[in-house]
């Protein structure tokens, strides 16, 4: 009889004994899945969706046999796209750099951005932008908008007249007006409301330059980031 109850044991180990050490580790697991389950649920409620792409990617990685990370599969993919919207979206806004300084009796406010780098091979771009696009508000000059270049030399002609294209929308002409920063070659445009109010709505601007005024043909501006309340004259 304790042979034929020592085989039953060795086919059937579960159903002898007590509970064993690795059934109460997977209890404790499953309840750590669970608490992340919750904080990813609670993290997408919220619309943080970086930190629920970070509780996920640990649930799916070390709890992956648990019936929480079988639950946040089904909305994983649509996670991991909303936190890179948002990561593309922070680099666009932090490519925005925003200054107030004291000038003139009053406050120059300025929102200042690069001209899209280009890549020149594999993980290296450009190092220096093309130009800068200047939003400056000067307290006796006026609002303006203005490009910085980056070469020596440079001749809009006369009339000075740029083309400019917002998003996937056909390039228009704008008029301008070349000047000296004291570093550089200086190209306003002329209407600079219009030209905010259409920045304003954009995701990306597109200035072709005359030809024939410089080495640059065109610049590329990603302005999706703009922040108008950052800028705005109180």
């Amino acid at each position: 009889m304790r042979l034929i109850f020592a085989l039953i044991c060795a086919v059937g180990l579960v159903a002898c004994g007590p509970a064993t050490e690795d059934t109460a580790l997977s209890a404790a697991e499953q309840a750590k899945a669970n608490a992340l389950l919750a904080d990813y649920e609670a993290a997408r409620a919220n619309g943080s969706w970086e930190s629920a792409e970070a509780k996920a990617d640990i649930l799916v990685g070390k709890y992956s046999g648990t019936e929480a990370a079988a639950k946040v599969a089904a909305t994983l993919a649509q996670t991991h796209q909303e936190a890179e919207a948002a990561r593309d979206q922070r680099r666009l806004r932090d490519a925005w750099d925003y200054q107030s300084v004291a000038t003139g009796g009053g406050v120059q406010r300025s929102a200042t951005i690069y001209s899209r780098t280009v890549p020149v091979g594999e993980d290296e771009v450009l190092p220096v932008a093309d130009a800068r696009l200047v939003l400056r508000d000067h307290p006796s000059w006026g609002r303006s908008v203005y490009l910085l270049l980056e070469q020596s030399k440079f001749a809009c002609g006369s009339p000075c007249t740029m083309r400019i294209a917002f998003d996937g929308n056909e390039a228009t002409a704008w008029a301008g007006k070349q000047s000296d920063s004291g570093t550089g070659p200086a190209l306003f445009i002329n209407d600079d409301q219009k030209f905010i109010a259409a920045m304003a709505a954009a995701k990306q601007v597109r200035i072709i330059l005359p030809k024939g005024s410089g080495m640059i043909p065109s610049l590329v501006f990603e302005v999706g980031g703009y922040e108008a309340a950052r800028y705005a004259k109180p």
